[in-house]
């Protein structure tokens, strides 16, 4: 048996809010479609969120739908952390987990990202930078939304 190589990126980002509402945010729909960037289009989103539910959206560029991206909830501890996996989608593998833990009189957030390109360590890198851009402007989208739930 191989091991798999990847590569794995820990973004942390405090909120005001209480944990119990960041995690509702980011078990929403609305929540996930807000923080998204655009041409992101939801297909399937569980109405509850437990182990073996299916998150399926496609990700458009200039009108056209170039990537289809399905994912399974693994590991969800409702009110604290859920993970989802990859099952079909742009990465040979993505496993990125949600965390919600109380901190002063708010919540530290954590996002856990795993993942491989399949094009080695340069392609990695490449990748990595684009995520690690792309949260920015999420965690700002994600700020607001519990700004506008919890002034």
């Amino acid at each position: 048996m191989s091991t798999r190589r990847t590569t794995k990126l820990r973004i942390t980002e405090d909120f005001a809010a209480p944990p119990e509402e960041v995690f509702s945010l980011c078990v929403s729909r609305a929540g996930f479609e807000n923080a998204m960037p655009p041409g992101v289009r939801v297909l399937a989103w569980p109405e509850h969120f437990v182990d073996g539910a299916v998150l399926d959206f496609r990700w458009a560029v200039a009108g056209l739908e170039l990537v289809r991206w399905t994912a399974v909830v693994e590991d969800f501890d409702d009110g604290r952390a859920f993970t989802d996996h990859q099952v079909q989608g742009p990465f040979r593998f993505w496993r990125h987990t949600h965390v919600c833990e109380p901190h002063g009189d708010g919540t530290r957030y954590t996002d856990l990202v795993e993942f491989s390109t399949g094009y080695g360590p340069p392609g990695d890198l490449v990748v990595a930078t684009m995520i690690r851009l792309a949260f920015g402007p999420r965690l700002r989208r994600m700020r607001a939304d519990l700004a506008t739930e919890h002034p």
